[in-house]
């Protein structure tokens, strides 16, 4: 019976997976970094080859493979989400057999569970961009590895390569990876060491296909390069992480739903025991924690290596130029809910009412989150800022300019131009002489402000549209400003 039962249940989880993610899959606009992986996908095979070994260049494989999936669905909002929403299903019931092969049924239900109803998953299974299929490909490049190691069978070795390989061009930091499995397998090796030389091999063969990255990774890892990424400390990057992962974009990301998702991650680490195993091992010292690793090598301990690994990894990378922001670490999440799915399991062994509770205000907390980020405008709002201007005719000029291909997305009949970038110390003297050039004859000017800081922190571009003009029309909307001034020159 249990047979039949799981898999209606991880059917049932699937879809309701699938429905939470195409509920309003269109709902937030494009930001700017979707828009960038349309006009990127839309160079075509032949346009986008030449960028596997291009310096800089990140994901050119979820490039190619959107481009192909743009050829048969279109360009449209919903089409190009929905390449991305299909990955963030398959990760439910990928998760579930590994849970259930590394651990027990309860703790693969459970972290199926809530990977389906995740705001943060659900957040990146509805964004035109890698980080679903990063996720997917992570955890199925992690549960292939550990079979290669245990079958030690070369057809597994070859499709932990292929696995591996292309995930590293679907996300550059695909690669932070490597190092956890690899520390996995020293730490292991007692067990596996039967399979060292097929394992070295595979290692060999895995550095082939980042070659190319290394190219240029490494040279600007070592050189000046500014990122303009904020250094975090690792405490800090943990934090953030935990807020992430566990609230995403919940209107309240107070310390209460935090406290209960770390009390559930430390219940996950320190309490459980696999089904069937005996009780308590002592944690005390650290030739315990490497014996009981020894001992169940699919433990909350390997969890933890998984989790932390990359993380402090990203962070040592870090030091030398800060590139940490949370999405970069996605591949990490499915470590991050079977561990909660431990904890839960672990409570449940010891109070099925406290587990209960626990549960419920989990989904109350990721319910919630879910029903504001899909009912919230919270990504930059050009659809509407294009409906808005629709047969309003005039000079736009795009506070910062990187927005302007974003807006083109939804208007491509405007004129516009950039403003001149004063964060490089430009005054106002400077100001007026390009403003003047650049909105010459002109009688109407409007200004489009999204993530304007980052071009002019200062405001002295306004504050000489406001000195020279006019101000007849204001309109807001999420993450983006239009001001229509007049500067009263006739024609």
């Amino acid at each position: 019976m249990e047979k039949l039962r799981s898999p209606l249940l991880v059917l049932l989880l699937a879809s309701l997976a699938f429905a939470i993610r195409l509920y309003h899959l269109d709902f937030q606009s494009l930001w700017r970094d979707e828009v960038d992986v349309i006009l990127f996908a839309e160079k075509g095979p032949l346009g986008l080859l030449p960028w596997f070994m291009e310096p800089g260049q990140n994901g050119p494989l979820y490039y190619l493979l959107l481009s192909f999936w743009m050829t048969l669905v279109g360009r449209g909002e919903f089409s190009v989400r929905f390449f991305s929403l299909f990955w963030g299903v398959l990760l439910v019931p990928l998760i579930y057999q590994v849970g259930r092969r590394w651990l027990e049924r309860r703790v693969a239900l459970l972290a199926a569970l809530l990977v389906g109803f995740s705001p943060y998953l659900v957040w990146y299974s509805q964004e035109a961009k890698m980080y679903s299929f990063l996720a997917f490909l992570s955890l199925l490049s992690v549960h292939l590895y550990l079979l290669a190691l245990e079958r030690s069978s070369w057809y597994l070795w070859l499709a932990y390569l292929l696995t591996t390989g292309l995930s590293m061009y679907i996300h550059i930091l695909a690669v932070l990876l490597v190092p956890f499995q690899a520390l996995f397998y020293l730490i292991s090796w007692p067990r596996y060491r039967g399979g060292s030389k097929a394992w070295l091999i595979a290692m060999g063969i895995l550095v082939l296909p980042y070659l190319p990255l290394a190219r240029w990774e490494i040279p600007t890892l070592l050189s000046s390069f500014t990122t303009g990424h904020k250094f975090y400390t690792l405490p800090e990057i943990f934090t953030v992480l935990l807020f992430s992962f566990g609230l995403n974009s919940a209107p309240d990301r107070g310390l209460s739903p935090a406290a209960l998702v770390l009390f559930l991650l430390l219940a996950g680490v320190l309490l459980y025991r696999k089904e069937g195993e005996g009780e308590e091992v002592s944690l005390g010292g650290f030739l315990a924690l490497v014996r009981n690793i020894l001992a169940k090598h699919h433990s909350p301990l390997f969890l933890s290596l998984y989790l932390f690994v990359p993380v402090f990894a990203l962070y040592l990378i870090s030091l030398g130029m800060p590139i940490f922001t949370d999405r970069y670490l996605i591949s990490i999440t499915p470590a991050f809910f079977l561990l909660i799915g431990c904890g839960l399991v672990a409570i449940g062994n010891r109070s099925r009412l406290l587990l209960s509770i626990c549960l419920a205000l989990l989904l109350v907390v990721n319910l919630s989150t879910l029903w504001f980020q899909t009912h919230t405008k919270i990504k930059s709002d050009f659809r509407s800022a294009a409906e808005y201007m629709t047969d309003r005719e005039g000079l736009i000029l795009f506070l910062m300019p990187y927005v302007r291909q974003s807006f083109a997305y939804y208007r491509g009949d405007f004129v516009g131009a950039d403003p001149p970038y004063t964060n490089g110390g430009l005054d106002q003297e400077g100001v007026a002489e390009e403003m003047e050039k650049i909105t010459a004859g002109q009688e109407m000017v409007w200004l489009l402000v999204s993530e304007g800081e980052l071009w002019d922190s200062r405001g002295l571009v306004r504050e000489w549209l406001e000195e020279n003009g006019t101000l007849i029309e204001q309109a807001e909307f999420a993450r983006v400003e239009i001001c229509r001034y007049s500067l009263g020159r006739g024609h």
